[in-house]
């Protein structure tokens, strides 16, 4: 397992750039951005280059946060904004050089109409992004945190990305989210690891460091480890203190 900072959450008090330095300094294997789109796509593309940290993945806008949006490629009254996003995602990670974009679906009901949209969205970003080698990504996420996202199971993820048939859509399994909504997390690994395109972790219940709470990291990443995945899990969790402070998890897990 290699491990990438997910940099929305670690060291938030520095400048993007200083942050990717400073995930070098402290020896992951890549980084994750969010919403880079204000910085200079230059200096990150720069910055990624000489520190030799791969950008694996950025994701579409929310939407307008003031009025609740959590994403936008499932609402079919906001197919135009969505598909502007989307561009804006590939147009940016083109330029840096991040491997996947990352298209929230966003909240709203279960309904065949949203399922459609959604559906021809990515299509929409698979017919953009696979010519440039940039892959595209989904995620299940808790209803919990973010109520009535669209997309809350393994399961379902699975199914929309069988839908559009294609290898160049994968879906996130972020330990975190998938705990609070299913549990029974290896089993759900076994079943679906093929459509599995990157990992994220964090402790349960609160999303800190990956080192107590609810899940067993050091029992279960040398379990997936024996399954042949040799991709990345992103650290994206919320620092107790100070991400200095409490990044010493890191050194433990390469050694697992």
């Amino acid at each position: 397992m290699k491990y990438s900072a997910n940099l929305g959450f670690l060291w938030t008090e520095l400048k993007l750039e200083e942050a990717i330095v400073q995930a070098k300094k402290n020896n992951f294997d890549a980084v994750e951005l969010q919403w880079p789109y204000l910085e200079d796509p230059k200096v990150i593309r720069e910055v990624s280059d000489k520190t030799g940290l791969p950008i694996l993945c950025l994701n579409t806008i929310k939407g307008k946060e003031e009025k609740g949006e959590f994403g936008l490629c499932a609402l079919p009254h906001k197919k135009k904004e969505a598909r502007e996003a989307i561009n804006q995602a590939f147009d940016y990670a083109d330029k840096i050089g991040c491997k996947n974009i990352h298209l929230l679906a966003g909240k709203t009901d279960l309904s065949s109409k949203c399922l459609v949209t959604l559906l021809d969205n990515l299509k929409y970003a698979r017919d953009l992004c696979e010519p440039k080698g940039i892959g595209v990504l989904i995620e299940p996420k808790n209803r919990r945190d973010i109520p009535n996202y669209f997309i809350s199971t393994i399961e379902q993820a699975c199914e929309i990305i069988d839908l559009v048939d294609s290898n160049n859509i994968k879906l996130i399994f972020d330990f975190y989210h998938i705990h609070i909504n299913q549990g029974d997390l290896m089993t759900k690994i076994v079943n679906y690891l093929s459509f599995i395109g990157h990992f994220q972790i964090a402790s349960l219940p609160y999303r800190n460091e990956p080192i107590d709470g609810e899940i067993n990291y050091s029992w279960i990443i040398p379990e997936i480890d024996k399954l042949g995945y040799s991709g990345y899990s992103g650290a994206e969790y919320r620092p107790k203190s100070t991400t200095d402070k409490g990044i010493s998890w890191l050194k433990d897990f390469q050694s697992f």
